[in-house]
């Protein structure tokens, strides 16, 4: 019988919209419409303003959101007092945007033979990746904001065999009140083309605004394409992030993200592998500290056989801080072969944090591989005290159980001086005097 067949996930879901939030979220349009200007006609009546009972954000508030707008004049990092290159010692191309404006002498673009690299506003008549009936703008109200009034962004076309020689830097500023960034990466490879890109994030500490960025790449047949994103935001900047990834035959595609910081961030990842023998990678390492959200919502869409996925992400919450993570993976009928795994480890360094975990698999194959996990707990108590015992203070005893307890995620940065940056900043931030294999303290 037709009703007995398995509801696959693209199938039609009509959510309830909430009287309250939509209110609040055409306040938010009206207010944006006149300060940015509408650059695409989205229609953003088609899904619900984000609230509670609408399950993808039924861990998430939204209510931060709902704050005047402002212009800024800020626009270049000579204004805002910050550096070009977030990243000592960092050898790549970089293009620099600050309060979504992109600062061209803060900024040094690849002139490479096959490679088309520029801000998304000088592209001139060259075609955007369209979206469609799977992209983010379709199902989630955030992404239609972006796809309303992004005018700002990467615009990468690598062309066939072309191996960059360097990273690409996307290094994004935000400073003061009431500013709302909106940003769109649109990226291509062609056949066995190649290419690193590090998205760096940071703000003032006097920041409070709004960023969205969504990054749409369409990975060609036995192309590589690996992204570093780190997130290092003070102030109280609201952050979310969607990557629309579709893969070709034989691709490769890693993503992994670091959250160092950031009041309110959402990552929101969603791969389809359209093409036999790709592999997925999605990494992530998160460690809010007092009063900080962090939020990773993925999603994998096996579409054809004999492709593998792997997703790991782990946690360390601190103080009062909150963590979700969201991992679904979708095997659909004709993808035999498949092979995924997901696997969610957290742990709370603190009474006072909590963490939701959801990891989903949906599968519709019987010839497949697939598995998931998930843990919350707690400092390993013995192996506390197994370095105390040896003459390790209690802070950097800690600090040896965060590097062993993320390393394998900050080994899959691509970019050795990412990874050596980002472990800088997070002992920067938890008050780690050092960071290595031999932590000795006296605390």
């Amino acid at each position: 019988m037709d009703n007995a067949k398995p509801q696959l996930m693209d199938r039609p879901k009509a959510e309830a919209k909430h009287a309250a939030s939509e209110t609040s979220g055409a306040a938010l349009v009206s207010a944006l419409d006149e300060l940015l200007g509408v650059q695409a006609d989205v229609a953003l009546d088609a899904v619900p303003v984000p609230h509670r009972r609408v399950e993808r954000w039924k861990y998430t508030p939204v209510a931060a959101w709902w704050k005047d707008v402002l212009a800024s004049e800020v626009q270049t990092v000579a204004a805002a007092g910050c550096e070009a290159n977030p990243v000592p010692g960092l050898d790549a191309y970089r293009l620099v945007f600050v309060n979504g404006t992109f600062d061209a002498a803060a900024s040094d673009l690849p002139v490479h033979t096959g490679v088309m690299c520029m801000p998304v506003s000088q592209r001139g008549d060259a075609p955007l990746q369209s979206a469609d009936a799977f992209s983010p703008e379709e199902s989630d109200w955030f992404a239609g904001l972006n796809g309303r009034y992004s005018q700002e962004g990467l615009y990468l076309r690598v062309a066939q065999g072309v191996e960059l020689d360097r990273p690409i830097l996307i290094h994004h500023h935000t400073c003061g009140a009431g500013v709302f960034n909106v940003l769109r990466h649109d990226i291509a490879l062609g056949l066995n083309a190649s290419v690193k890109i590090v998205q760096w994030s940071t703000a003032a500490a006097e920041a409070d605004g709004a960023v969205n960025v969504l990054t749409r790449a369409d990975v060609g047949e036995g192309a590589r394409l690996h992204i570093d994103k780190v997130q290092d935001e003070e102030g109280t900047v609201r952050h979310i992030a969607f990557e629309d990834i579709r893969q070709g035959k034989a691709s490769q595609v890693e993503v992994h993200t670091i959250t160092v910081r950031g009041a309110w961030v959402r990552n929101d990842l969603a791969f389809r592998i359209n093409g036999q023998g790709a592999h997925a990678e999605l990494n992530g390492a998160f460690l809010p500290g007092e009063g900080e959200f962090v939020d990773n919502h993925t999603t994998v869409d096996h579409r054809v056989p004999h492709c593998t996925s792997s997703e790991n992400y782990k946690g360390i919450l601190y103080g009062k801080s909150t963590g979700v993570f969201n991992g679904k993976v979708f095997v659909r009928p004709d993808a035999q072969q498949t092979n995924a795994y997901q696997q969610n480890a957290n742990i709370l360094a603190s009474d006072m944090a909590s963490m939701n975990a959801k990891p989903e698999l949906e599968i519709y194959a019987d010839d497949v591989k697939c598995s998931h996990g998930c843990t919350v707990g707690q400092f390993d108590s013995d192996a506390l005290f197994y370095a105390r015992s040896r003459g390790v203070g209690l802070e950097a005893a800690k600090a040896m159980l965060v590097h062993a307890f993320i390393g394998d995620v900050l080994k899959g940065l691509a970019v050795t001086e990412v990874r050596l940056e980002v472990e800088h900043r997070l002992a920067e931030k938890h008050g780690w005097d050092v960071w290595s294999d031999h932590l000795n303290d006296d605390a």
